[in-house]
């Protein structure tokens, strides 16, 4: 069985019956454990429910079990559930509620949950330009709307599981075309860290790229690197003009930079 072994004595009966290949005993063993309660039992019936061992395969009924070990908080169970429901077995298929529940058993140290978000990711990653082309075709916009829509997508996790490793691909994608709102978005990511390496003298270059296109927040921060020193040399006079001509464009960055020197 692929769930921790169980201590309790109908669940050891239920282990022997199971490693000995006798899975209808197994089955037999299990069932009144899992209808009283037991998470582990729960878990484990899923899973011969699922292989169809012991009992008609169901994988309508391996989602139920799943489901009411999980809400146990049993780990294995909240990986395999988010599983069923990232592939729509047993269940409407629904892929950011799966990825929900791996996340949330990976942050528990569910080693399997840790490997499926991974392989989600990479998955993602390799169908991303696939994905835009269609996006592409169906909307009729151009390659580099598309990245950025795609990547608005990953990154709030609307509609597909929040993916900020895709999110940031798929911004630098659009950036790469010359997308403005895209190049801020990347830019932003670089200089936070987040879904990619943190590169501060990248980020400045992406912000004075956007910023060169109209994009006043990109501009702002443009103002805050050179006071700060952030990703170039510092200089005082060209981080206020920077700043000064964001908010003269409706940037609410530049006017937050100014409160904050208020201060």
């Amino acid at each position: 069985m692929t769930a921790a072994a169980p201590a309790r004595a109908g669940l050891a009966e239920a282990q022997a019956a199971y490693n000995a290949g006798d899975f209808p005993a197994a089955f037999k063993e299990l069932t009144p454990a899992a209808e009283a309660g037991d998470a582990e039992a729960q878990a484990l019936i899923a899973g011969m429910y699922a292989r169809g061992q012991g009992t008609e395969a169901d994988l309508n009924a391996a989602a139920d079990w799943y489901g009411r070990a999980a809400d146990q908080g049993h780990l294995y169970a909240t990986t395999m559930l988010g599983w069923f429901y990232m592939r729509g077995m047993g269940v409407e298929q629904d892929a950011v509620k799966g990825y929900r529940l791996l996340s949330r058993a990976a942050a528990r140290g569910q080693p399997r949950a840790q490997e499926m978000k991974q392989a989600v990711a990479v998955k993602a990653l390799d169908g991303l330009d696939d994905l835009v082309a269609a996006e592409a075709k169906a909307q009729s916009i151009d390659e580099a709307t598309a990245y950025f829509r795609i990547g608005g997508s990953f990154a709030r996790g609307h509609g597909v599981p929040r993916l900020p490793e895709v999110a940031a691909a798929a911004f630098r994608r659009a950036a790469d075309r010359g997308h403005g709102a895209a190049q801020f978005e990347i830019a932003r990511r670089l200089d936070q860290g987040d879904g990619i390496e943190a590169d501060p003298k990248a980020a400045f270059a992406w912000y004075k790229k956007a910023a060169d296109q109209g994009h006043a927040d990109a501009l702002a921060m443009v103002g805050r690197a050179y006071l700060d020193g952030r990703g170039t040399g510092p200089s005082r006079g060209q981080g206020m003009v920077a700043i000064t001509r964001a908010k003269a464009l409706g940037s609410e960055i530049a006017q937050q930079i100014l409160d904050d020197m208020a201060k």
